[in-house]
This record gives structure tokens, sequence and C-alpha cells, in this order.
């Protein structure tokens, strides 16, 4: 089991130190295959340069295209 340090500020909250035993992260990433990308104009318009990346996004669940 991994532990962390855990020490005091001067406000008195508790604030955790990483130790060496601590993973801070673990990153994975799919491999994307190469496509043709959005002409320019698109691509600002999307947000993206690639189509497959082209998702929705809805903040308070609107209504979809």
């Amino acid at each position: 089991m991994n532990s962390v340090a855990v020490k005091e500020c001067e406000c008195e909250c508790e604030t955790a130190t990483p130790s060496k035993t601590v993973a801070l992260a673990i990153a994975t990433v799919p491999m994307q295959p190469w496509e043709q990308p959005y002409d320019p104009k698109t691509a600002l318009k999307h947000g993206t340069i690639f189509p497959s990346l082209d998702l929705p996004f809805y903040v308070t669940g609107g209504e979809q295209p």
C-alpha cells in the first residue's frame, strides 16, 4: 500500500506531500491512425483538425444536432 507523507502548514490544514512510493499519475494514450485533416476554416470551427476527434460536447445536456 502506498503512503503519503502528511505535514501541517501555518494555516493548520493538512497537505499531502508525494513520496518516492506514490504514483502521481498513469497516462494511457491510444494510438490514433492518420486521416485526412479538416481544412483550416473547418478545423477552426470544430476545434480540431482531425474528423475522428470531432466529438459533440454538451455542457448542460443540450439538444443534439
